[in-house]
């Protein structure tokens, strides 16, 4: 009997393809290719798998999202923009988003429920970490759903994320060019796998270049929960002899350089002069900042377009194998970096 995988095979298109044809799914198959893919089918003898189409005519229609961490003290702007780019891209498919939140001890209650209730089709993940068991959870479930961002590499699940390393590489070498070679970084807790992805970016540029990357230098904290450490980490630079003192600092997001460039003008550093900064996300404030933020931007609707894409195709199709798809980021250079001051 043949399967779809052989169907696309022999019509020369993908599975998708050959799902969205068989299902009349006009608005994503041109109506020639549809055409061709249902001769095709009919020459070979393929059936579709009769339970399967039951359960896509019974779609609910929503893609369930749990609403990223958004503290009040520390908004979330550029996830916010995210949720704006999935809610499109879900529209452009005829999905709605089903946004919900969850007990930070009891994640996976919630998911257990609205697929137990079947009122959701797939699922979006976001903030995910190192064993994050909403991950577990769906890949032993075997529900469609695709995660913005990674977790345990041995893992096989659907994720799409940008490139933390990438970027950091970039902002790294960028300083580096300019002529720093005391640079420090301030990451998340080591149990977030974007904020570990982002720090092997900078620990590679500093290796490449031949740098000494100091243990005073880098600082892994949960900044929206307190900013102690990181009043704490300057004061201990202060304690240091100028000579040795970081010239940049590298931020693993842009509210992370805002609170880095607070602290820095509180100890009279100018920024862009006498300390150079470079935040991550490319948020909207950093460009109104004076000076304006050297930032690395995320292509959130390319992220978001090719998340849903992907759920599409889990929900409707029989696809074959596991997809991932890493973003190439941009370095967005403003006047918070420049050239290191002469000594």
């Amino acid at each position: 009997m043949p399967t779809i995988k052989d169907v696309a095979k022999e019509a020369g298109v993908s599975i998708a393809t050959v799902s969205y044809a068989l299902n009349n799914r006009t608005d994503l198959v041109k109506e020639a290719t549809r055409i061709h893919v249902l001769e095709i089918a009919k020459q070979m003898g393929y059936r579709p798998n009769v339970a399967a189409r039951n359960l896509q005519s019974s779609k609910a229609g929503l893609i369930g999202y749990a609403w990223h961490n958004n503290p009040s003290e520390s908004p979330n702007l550029v996830m916010d923009q995210f949720m704006y780019e999935l809610s499109q891209a879900a529209e452009s498919l005829n999905y709605h988003v089903l946004t919900f939140t969850h007990p930070t001890n009891d994640p996976v209650r919630v998911y257990e429920d609205l697929i137990r209730t079947g009122r959701v089709d797939g699922f979006v993940v976001a903030d995910t970490e190192q064993d994050d068991p909403r991950i577990e959870f769906l890949i032993e479930q075997n529900f469609p759903f695709v995660s913005f961002g990674r977790s345990n590499p041995d893992w096989e699940f659907n994720w799409v994320d940008t490139s933390g390393k990438a970027g950091m590489q970039q902002a790294t070498k960028h300083l580096i060019e300019l002529g720093h070679k005391r640079i420090a970084f301030l990451g998340w807790p080591t149990h977030s796998a974007t904020g570990n992805d982002r720090l092997a970016g900078y620990n590679a540029t500093m290796k490449r270049a031949k740098l000494v990357v100091d243990d005073h230098f880098v600082l892994q904290s949960d900044y929206a929960k307190s900013t102690e450490e990181l009043e704490i980490q300057f004061e201990n630079w202060q304690q240091m002899p100028s000579g040795q003192r970081p010239t940049a600092i590298i931020a693993v997001s842009d509210y992370v350089a805002v609170s880095a460039m607070r602290l820095s003008e509180k100890y009279g550093y100018r920024i862009g002069d006498t300390m150079s900064l470079v935040g991550f996300d490319d948020a909207l404030f950093g460009r109104f900042l004076q000076p304006g933020l050297t930032s690395v931007r995320q292509p959130m609707q390319e992220i978001a377009q090719h998340i849903v894409t992907t759920l599409d195709r889990l929900i409707v199709d029989e696809v074959d194998g596991i997809s991932t798809h890493l973003f190439a980021p941009q370095l967005i250079i403003r006047g918070s970096t420049g050239e290191p001051q002469t000594e």
